[in-house]
């Protein structure tokens, strides 16, 4: 790109009418990247201008990039608590992922002192368990609630599941005397993440996640929210997903404690809280939960698995199988809480493991704390959860996950890009995925949609 030196990346922001609206330009070099060279994140409250905080959303997505492609980042003015907050996450991510470069140097032509924000507490919220045990943990702070779209699980481009999930929660944050915000940004539009994903599996080491889960997405949901703390709040709590002390993880995810609570822009902090697991957290709510109905969406299948939205679960999901087993092991009923369970959700919970569907990481990290935790004598009888529980006490779960690095994984980083792609293509086509067995079924109306 002409006038754009090799490894760079330039970003410029503007707030229009409540959006933040960014362009990109990037290298030749880096141009394979990228998908889309034009940012936006769309507020549904009043934005103040703070020349300090309208770059933070579109850094919060390209530097992650920037650092495992050894590229500089320009931009003209951002706030210089940031700036030095984005140094020591950088350095931080290079002690977890050595053999990636992480030199990448963030060039500001004008850094700004943004001066102190208000007071107050938000939680970036999904609705799902972690997020409502951390609210509910902290509820005499009164947080402000704030849900993104566009970063995590939920395309920017489906604005009919994005207003069921706002008319749900709205409720829910008008029942429970909370402020709640929504952001819709194209952040996931951005990048080509299949070709990142490889770039990214020859740095990972053992670890078995993709770029965005491994240093990606909580900067990127963290940063969204910068123009809309400004005179609103200065604490943002994140959600813990499990208790690391005892995780065998080699390797954090993007969310851990020394990666988030590193970001930082003004006197703004985060907070990492609830580091416990889901079967503990369902077991404090259980009495909050058993006593009225809460939607907990924590569905990882796509909006197209759920058409026409009459439910934000599937319920077939490792993800959902995963938080049904733990309201079931605390004595909660998941079909008061957003779900439809009977007893065959518990055959296919079975099958997970007898299949080998699983990756040895999310056995070890999700499954088997739930393992150790049932007692002898299995008394709660959840839609058929109890024969479950029994089976699931005694099983070897050493047998059942499948390990991270097999021969060809490791083959498939190491070939060059389009190689490996049409591997990837053949290999499909001759050992078709056996998680296809178990995942939702896709409407008909909507796969002619």
């Amino acid at each position: 790109m002409l006038g754009v030196r090799e490894k760079s990346i330039y970003v410029d922001s503007k707030l229009s009418s409540g959006t933040v609206e960014s362009s990109i330009a990037v290298s030749r070099d880096l141009g394979k990247y990228f998908r889309c060279l034009d940012f936006y994140s769309i507020y549904d409250a009043e934005i103040v201008p703070s020349s300090g905080a309208l770059n933070i959303p579109v850094l919060s997505i390209v530097l992650p990039l920037a650092w495992i492609t050894g590229a500089d980042v320009y931009v003209d003015e951002l706030d210089e608590t940031f700036a030095k907050s984005m140094n020591a996450l950088q350095l931080e991510f290079k002690r977890i992922y050595p053999d990636a470069p992480f030199k990448t140097k963030l060039i500001v032509k004008n850094l700004v002192n943004s001066g102190d924000i208000p007071d107050g507490t938000a939680l970036l919220f999904s609705g799902g368990l972690d997020s409502t045990y951390t609210l509910y943990g902290n509820i005499h702070s009164r947080p402000r609630l704030i849900m993104i779209f566009g970063v995590a699980d939920i395309p920017v481009s489906n604005v009919e599941f994005q207003e069921r999930i706002k008319a749900e929660y709205s409720a829910f944050a008008k029942r429970e005397r909370l402020e709640i915000n929504f952001i819709r940004t194209n952040a996931l539009e951005l990048m080509d993440h299949q070709r990142v994903r490889h770039l990214w599996g020859r740095f990972q080491g053992s670890h078995e996640g993709d770029f965005w889960n491994g240093i990606g997405y909580s900067l990127g949901q963290i940063g969204q929210a910068a123009p809309l703390s400004v005179g609103r709040f200065n604490r943002l709590l994140i959600s813990a997903s499990y208790n690391e002390a005892t995780s065998v993880q080699e390797h954090p995810d993007a969310s851990s404690p020394d990666t988030d609570e590193k970001i930082t822009w003004a006197n703004f902090s985060v907070k990492h809280d609830g580091l416990c697991h889901r079967f503990e957290k369902a077991t404090s709510l259980k009495e909050l939960l058993n006593s009225k109905r809460s939607t907990l969406r924590v569905c990882w299948s796509g909006p197209e698995y759920l058409y026409p939205y009459t439910s934000l679960n599937c319920g077939r999901c490792e993800k959902c199988l995963r938080t049904i087993a733990a309201l079931a092991y605390a004595g909660v009923d998941p079909n008061r809480c957003g779900f439809n369970v009977d007893e065959s959700t518990f055959t296919l919970m079975k099958f997970l493991f007898e299949g080998k569907l699983l990756t040895h990481r999310s056995v070890e990290t999700w499954w088997k704390p739930l393992q150790q935790a049932i007692p002898d004598e299995v008394e709660v009888d959840v839609h058929g959860s109890k024969n479950f529980f029994d089976w699931f006490r005694k099983a070897n779960l050493d047998l059942m996950g499948k390990q991270p690095r097999t021969l060809l994984h490791s083959l498939y980083f190491i070939l060059p890009y389009s190689i490996s792609q049409y591997g990837r293509i053949i290999h499909g086509s001759i050992f078709p995925n056996k998680k296809d067995v178990y995942k939702p079924i896709m409407p008909e109306e909507k796969r002619v949609r």
